[in-house]
């Protein structure tokens, strides 16, 4: 499937569609999501990831539309390993 990097590396299509995490910290976009992850406490993040859920996982596919990276972080559950995931793929397709 042909991934649209501007998609994917651009803000949500729309306010509303901004991920927001149990904190209260919002982002817009892929590097708001990963500095968010980084820097939110562990709770926070199982709070979005766990064995019921992956929030992040859902976003990602259903907002941003990158089945790939979707695909990596189904079955992560390490907030570190998540977060280092992402900015992989961040850095694969500013390449694109």
């Amino acid at each position: 499937m042909v991934v649209d990097v501007k998609k994917v590396l651009g803000d949500a299509p729309e306010p509303k569609l901004a991920f927001w995490l149990s904190n209260g910290t919002v982002a817009k976009n892929i590097y708001e999501l990963v500095s968010a992850i980084e820097s939110c406490d562990k709770g926070v993040f199982q709070y979005h990831v766990n064995k019921e859920k992956n929030d992040f996982y859902n976003w990602i596919l259903n907002v941003l539309a990158d089945d790939t990276l979707a695909k990596k972080l189904k079955k992560e559950y390490d907030q570190n390993k998540f977060a280092q995931a992402i900015r992989k793929r961040i850095k694969e397709l500013e390449k694109k």
